[in-house]
């Protein structure tokens, strides 16, 4: 299994690891999101099987004690964890599997998986983390604050990464196109 290239998206909450994993996969075929298993609630517009699997904290539980994660981390209360039947399922059909997770579940993952690439989305300022926050209806000033300070952590953990991309506000597509280079010069 290890010989199978992997990408991580990573980088601060708000940061858009998840808009620019989705346009990176419909730009390149042969990747594909796992999707991660979690324990928090749904956000409005989130589907089950397509942004999140959504889990009861004792079926997460039962599953880390079955051993069924490739990798597991409790993130703002919540449990998060990427299924090992489902990384093995997607090579099988012969596709990359593309993670977007925080920084300390890449890290584990680029440990399991030495040849994993990492790619750290930056913001472009602490603001620009507030304002997104803000836009998200189910966070709270506490909550705001909170997330800001472990992003200023997860900033500084960016050069553990292979890969570094600034997301400007309204520039997602040079984003994409910049990661999705990353990744092809990396599968050569």
């Amino acid at each position: 299994m290890k010989k199978t290239k992997l990408f991580i998206i990573t980088g601060p909450s708000a940061v858009g690891k998840t808009t620019v994993a989705g346009l990176v996969v419909k730009k390149m075929k042969n990747l594909q999101r796992i999707v991660t298993y979690t324990t928090r609630q749904r956000r409005r517009g989130e589907r089950n099987g397509r942004d999140y699997n959504f889990i009861s904290v004792e079926e997460f539980k039962k599953r880390i004690k079955e051993k069924e994660f490739f990798e597991w981390a409790i993130n703002y209360d919540n449990y998060y964890g990427n299924s090992r039947k489902d990384i093995q399922k997607l090579i099988k059909q012969g596709k990359t599997p593309l993670f977007v997770i925080d920084i300390k579940g890449a890290l584990k993952i680029k440990k399991i998986w030495p040849g994993g690439k990492a790619i750290f989305i930056l913001p472009e300022s602490l603001k620009q983390l507030e304002n997104r926050l803000k836009k998200r209806l189910e966070t709270t000033p506490t909550a705001i604050k909170k997330r800001l300070a472990v992003a200023k952590w997860e900033i500084d953990q960016a050069p553990k990464c292979d890969y570094w991309v600034v997301n400007r506000e309204g520039k997602i597509i040079e984003t994409v196109l910049e990661t999705a280079d990353f990744i092809k010069q990396s599968q050569k």
